[in-house]
């Protein structure tokens, strides 16, 4: 019982592990073309988005 708990649960998280990847890959892939340039070094790891926040601060200032 306890290894099919354990494979199942190996198994979700790894699709989940790859699900999230995948996702965040599409994302800067949209902003890569929306940019019409290579965002490597520019984008945010975590959200997969190049835009910054302080431009929003500054427009509303």
């Amino acid at each position: 019982m306890a290894f099919w708990i354990s494979a199942i649960g190996g198994i979700l998280v790894l699709g989940l592990w790859v699900w999230y990847y995948s996702s965040l890959g599409k994302s800067v892939y949209q902003e890569e073309k929306e940019a019409g340039k290579d965002l490597t070094y520019e984008i945010n790891p975590f959200t997969g988005s190049a835009k910054n926040t302080s431009d929003k601060k500054n427009k509303l200032l």
